[in-house]
């Protein structure tokens, strides 16, 4: 997932939770505001939030509430008069937000650089207008301080949700204030109806004995005609219970009751009585007032706030997705729903090319209908898009061809909402159908479309943003991947010839320091015992260091031979050879080594052993590294035994010594390239010897390993075919 995405997503939690968090209703009003400009600022890490009001005039705004973060807290009273700055002003009627990234260049805000930017240091503004009721009452303006910020589309919704909550507070305040005032106004009527005209009836036991002119204005009878008669006459049949209730068992608590004039006419009414002495006898007065208007009234801002309720529920519903299929069929759903309508559509129309088509419906199974169809039809098509507004359902006001468009698709009644969207792009209508009666639409109906459609609108734009951001996100990962994948490339080259860089190198460390070493030992020799001028040097003694030179050079062609191919391969001098010559020849030239370890060599070879296929040369270095390994890795005083037989068609050579022996755990890595064992690190080498004599061995068409007798020792062990007799 994107930052961006998870930026949407974590503002709409913010939404959702302010939401649930603040009761619009019966909740201080400044405190809400409090909260909002708190949330705002914390949510979008900016110095300073405020919200501005505009004042009886309209020529001026004044700031409310201003919270900022250092030092935190709330301030107000500051004032800013339009004519001062009439391009911001004019901003404001136009355009939905001011996003001003750099406020100091912007041309809708650099008239407050100097008065008011550059003092308090803010580089960047984000504010929105709000709305009310079509008029725009004030600003919720965000400040950045510091570094010119480039505001991201999802802060620039979320800030325009939040100023939809602010109108939402001011509109719920304005209904309780409306509210309050309608109960003080029916409190003071109530005093005063008690004092004069407030229709007053004394009965006894239910018999009517007396009423005022109050009473017949509003039940319509005279005196004459209600004295002596039940106050059952003027009950609603719903409330006769209730009043027998009462007439048996008197409270002086007021109670709400349905009474019923002469004409007929359902009346609310709030009865309240008292016990009296009448002419002489213990009566009740009850005090009857008409409350109708004002439960209407009740119930008409109870409706009016449900339905704002239902609307930013709605619209959270389809603003917490950003599929726009998802978003349109939460819409036709919910619409249904709420208008309990036959069906409700969506349909998308492109006046590029005027295709229309059907992207999202909701229909009852009884009115189900083939909307492709309908919309196909000329007649209605040219209605759809030509009305703006509720399209008239009179059958005698329709012409013939609609009249039987209608009738064949059971519309009686029609209802069709503009979506907003991209003016460059496709336009979205909402469309509403009643099939079982006609419809008179209420206007707080299609004000409540009105308001959803502008949430609808604004998912859209979130969503097209999504897909727009998701196409982005695909192509950059696959551009990644291929640059990842010609890195790795590159670095598997490097690898590779860092590799035989190292094979190289290990290879004339470990196998030029044998010859060079045995040279040295017998010059060293000749230099001890005899300290004249000119050394006498017998003829062996020059035919054994000649040998050692021809087969350090032999060494080192081998290895540029094999360093020099991406692929390390061996070239082998295959001849038949004796294995006890060979050896005899290797100890020999071994010995001045042997004798500096004090070691002992012992040869255990039959002279009938018969020849082997072999690279003399590449098979004296691994009798050498396998010995000298033995010296390194053991103490002085070390026997070591030489050994060879027959085994079907192969000749199994041993190199035992009666050293420490091999660790179970290292056997496995012994013929690794750069192992060098647990205790090597003060020795010479660096892990080659027995890795190339696993190469030569191999090379040959034979197999090498070792076996551990510890503590008495270490066995390695290999198999070189026999040469066939020709």
């Amino acid at each position: 997932m994107t930052p961006v995405i998870e930026q949407l997503q974590s503002l709409n939690r913010i939404l959702v939770e302010l939401a649930r968090r603040q009761p619009f209703h019966g909740a201080n009003f400044e405190e809400i505001l409090q909260d909002i400009l708190w949330t705002s600022a914390r949510s979008l890490n900016v110095a300073r939030v405020s919200l501005w009001f505009y004042s009886g005039d309209r020529q001026h705004i004044e700031c409310a509430h201003l919270f900022q973060q250092s030092p935190p807290g709330f301030t107000a009273g500051m004032r800013l008069t339009a004519s001062d700055y009439p391009r911001y002003f004019a901003a404001l009627q136009e355009e939905r937000t001011i996003t001003a990234h750099d406020a100091w260049h912007d041309p809708r805000t650099r008239e407050f650089r100097k008065t008011y930017l550059e003092p308090l240091g803010i580089t960047s503004l984000l504010d929105v207008p709000i709305w009310v009721e079509g008029s725009m009452i004030g600003i919720l303006c965000h400040e950045h301080i510091g570094s010119p910020r480039q505001w991201t589309v999802a802060e620039e919704q979320f800030a325009a949700s939040l100023a939809d909550l602010v109108s939402l507070v001011v509109e719920s305040r304005d209904r309780h204030r409306a509210l309050r005032a309608l109960e003080e106004s029916e409190a003071r009527l109530a005093t005063f109806f008690q004092a004069t005209s407030e229709a007053v009836i004394i009965h006894e036991q239910g018999t009517i004995l007396d009423v005022n002119a109050a009473t017949e204005r509003l039940f319509g009878y005279t005196a004459s005609e209600l004295v002596g008669q039940s106050v059952l006459l003027l009950t609603h049949p719903e409330a006769r219970s209730l009043i027998l209730e009462r007439i048996q068992q008197p409270i002086d608590i007021p109670f709400e009751a349905l009474a019923r004039t002469k004409s007929g006419e359902a009346l609310i009414v709030e009865v309240q009585g008292k016990s009296i002495l009448y002419r002489g006898r213990w009566a009740r007065v009850v005090g009857i007032r008409d409350i109708t208007q004002r439960k209407t009234a009740e119930q008409n801002v109870q409706l009016a706030a449900q339905r704002q309720q239902l609307l930013a529920e709605i619209a959270l519903r389809i603003r917490q997705t950003l599929e726009l299929p998802e978003i349109l069929n939460t819409t036709v759903v919910e619409v249904r729903r709420y208008l309990l309508s036959d069906r409700v559509f969506i349909v998308s129309f492109d006046p590029r090319t005027e295709e229309i088509q059907v992207v999202a419906a909701a229909m009852a199974p009884q009115w189900h209908t083939n909307l492709e169809v309908l919309l196909q039809n000329v007649h209605y098509r040219s209605r759809l898009l030509t009305t703006p507004a509720t399209l008239s359902c009179e059958r005698e006001m329709l012409d013939p061809h609609l009249r039987q468009v209608y009738a064949a698709h059971h519309i009686q009644s029609c209802l069709l909402i503009p979506i907003q969207h991209q003016p460059q792009g496709p336009c979205f209508l909402l469309g509403v159908h009643q099939c079982d009666r006609p419809r008179e639409w209420q206007p707080y109906e299609r004000a409540f479309l009105e308001q959803l459609a502008t949430q609808v609108a604004i998912a859209l734009q979130q969503a097209e943003l999504y897909q727009q951001l998701a196409a982005l996100n695909a192509n950059l990962e696959q551009q990644v991947a291929e640059r990842t994948e010609q890195l790795q490339q590159k670095m598997r080259e490097l690898e590779e010839l860092n590799h035989l860089k190292d094979v190289f190198l290990h290879a004339v460390s470990h196998d030029l320091r044998t010859p060079v070493l045995g040279t040295l030992m017998v010059i060293n020799h000749l230099l001890q015992n005899n300290t004249s001028d000119t050394i006498p040097v017998p003829r062996s003694t020059l035919t054994c260091i000649q040998h050692s030179q021809q087969r350090q050079l032999h060494l080192i062609e081998t290895l540029l031979h094999i360093h020099v191919d991406q692929q390390p391969s061996l070239s082998l001098a295959i001849a038949p050879t004796s294995l006890a010559t060979l050896v005899k020849a290797i100890v020999a030239e071994l010995q001045p080594l042997l004798q500096k370890n004090k070691a002992t060599v012992k040869l255990q070879m039959a002279p009938t052993l018969p020849l082997v296929r072999a690279d003399p040369i590449q098979l004296r270095r691994v009798y050498e590294n396998l010995i000298s390994n033995a010296l390194k890795h053991n103490r002085p005083g070390l026997t070591i035994t030489l050994t060879a037989e027959v085994q079907e068609d192969m000749a199994y050579c041993t190199v035992q010594d009666n050293g420490v022996g091999i660790g179970s755990d290292q056997r496995s890595r012994l013929f690794d390239l750069y192992y060098r064992g647990r205790e090597s690190h003060h020795r010479t080498g660096i892990g080659l010897g027995l890795y190339l004599c696993r190469q030569i061995i191999t090379a040959h068409g034979g197999e090498i390993g070792v076996e551990d007798n510890h503590p008495q020792g270490a066995t390695f062990w290999f198999r070189i075919p026999i040469a066939r007799p020709t």
